[in-house]
């Protein structure tokens, strides 16, 4: 079993973008945990996934700056993105 590092919050607010996306039509196809639980991904019908990564130096393994990022992807581009930064570094930072 694989436990899943992702706050909480930041789950509720992908779910809520994975809920849009099923109500378009746009059905869940795989779901994917990485990373020892830091990376979740899930697969739409349509070829699109939506990743929720917490951010971290993948060569060493250690978190940066502790941030969380929400992005739906089409063809390996980002289409859309929400980073939330740990509070005592930064208010929450949302990129369209």
């Amino acid at each position: 079993m694989i436990n899943i590092n992702i706050a909480p919050t930041i789950l509720k607010r992908a779910s809520t973008l994975l809920c849009q996306e099923i109500t378009n039509g746009n059905n869940l196809v795989a779901t994917k945990v990485r990373e020892n639980g830091n990376l979740l991904e899930w697969h739409l019908e349509n070829g699109d996934f939506i990743e929720i990564v917490n951010n971290m130096d993948y060569a060493t393994g250690l978190c940066l700056i502790p941030s969380t990022s929400i992005c739906l992807c089409r063809d390996d581009e980002i289409v859309w993105e929400e980073s939330y930064v740990s509070p005592e570094n930064s208010e929450t930072e949302k990129k369209v």
